[in-house]
Protein backbone atom coordinates (compact mmCIF):
# COMPACT_ATOMS: atom_id res chain seq x y z
CA UNK A 1 0.00 0.00 0.00
CA UNK A 2 1.70 3.10 -1.47
CA UNK A 3 -0.31 5.29 0.35
CA UNK A 4 0.03 3.92 3.97
CA UNK A 5 1.46 6.04 7.26
CA UNK A 6 5.12 4.04 7.78
CA UNK A 7 4.55 4.22 11.57
CA UNK A 8 1.76 2.62 11.45
CA UNK A 9 1.43 0.45 8.08
CA UNK A 10 -1.91 -1.49 8.67
CA UNK A 11 -4.15 1.20 9.84
CA UNK A 12 -5.55 1.81 6.63
CA UNK A 13 -6.54 -1.65 5.86
CA UNK A 14 -7.63 -1.70 9.54
CA UNK A 15 -10.33 1.04 8.80
CA UNK A 16 -11.15 -0.31 5.39
CA UNK A 17 -12.00 -3.78 7.21
CA UNK A 18 -14.29 -1.70 9.51
CA UNK A 19 -16.05 0.23 6.68
CA UNK A 20 -16.90 -2.66 5.01
CA UNK A 21 -18.26 -4.02 7.92
CA UNK A 22 -15.82 -6.73 8.15
CA UNK A 23 -15.56 -8.44 12.21
CA UNK A 24 -12.05 -9.12 13.03
CA UNK A 25 -9.49 -9.17 15.20
CA UNK A 26 -6.37 -7.56 15.76
CA UNK A 27 -3.34 -9.61 17.36
CA UNK A 28 0.68 -9.07 17.53
CA UNK A 29 3.83 -11.84 17.49
CA UNK A 30 6.19 -10.86 19.41
CA UNK A 31 9.88 -12.38 19.32
CA UNK A 32 10.73 -13.98 22.50
CA UNK A 33 14.64 -14.28 23.52
CA UNK A 34 16.43 -17.48 24.12
CA UNK A 35 16.30 -16.40 28.17
CA UNK A 36 12.78 -16.47 28.01
CA UNK A 37 11.75 -12.67 28.18
CA UNK A 38 9.76 -10.68 25.48
CA UNK A 39 12.75 -8.71 23.31
CA UNK A 40 12.50 -4.59 22.37
CA UNK A 41 11.49 -4.72 19.18
CA UNK A 42 13.57 -2.05 17.08
CA UNK A 43 12.03 0.78 16.50
CA UNK A 44 11.96 0.25 12.01
CA UNK A 45 10.91 -3.31 12.73
CA UNK A 46 8.09 -3.43 14.62
CA UNK A 47 6.05 -6.82 14.26
CA UNK A 48 3.02 -6.61 11.90
CA UNK A 49 0.21 -7.22 13.31
CA UNK A 50 -1.95 -9.90 12.29
CA UNK A 51 -5.81 -9.79 11.47
CA UNK A 52 -7.45 -12.99 12.13
CA UNK A 53 -11.09 -13.16 11.89
CA UNK A 54 -13.72 -12.54 14.68
CA UNK A 55 -15.47 -16.22 15.54
CA UNK A 56 -19.01 -16.15 14.03
CA UNK A 57 -21.83 -14.80 16.75
CA UNK A 58 -23.41 -18.05 17.72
Amino acid sequence: MPGADPSAPAEAVTRALRAAGVSFEVETIERIAPGGSAAAPAAAAQPAPVLTPAPAPR
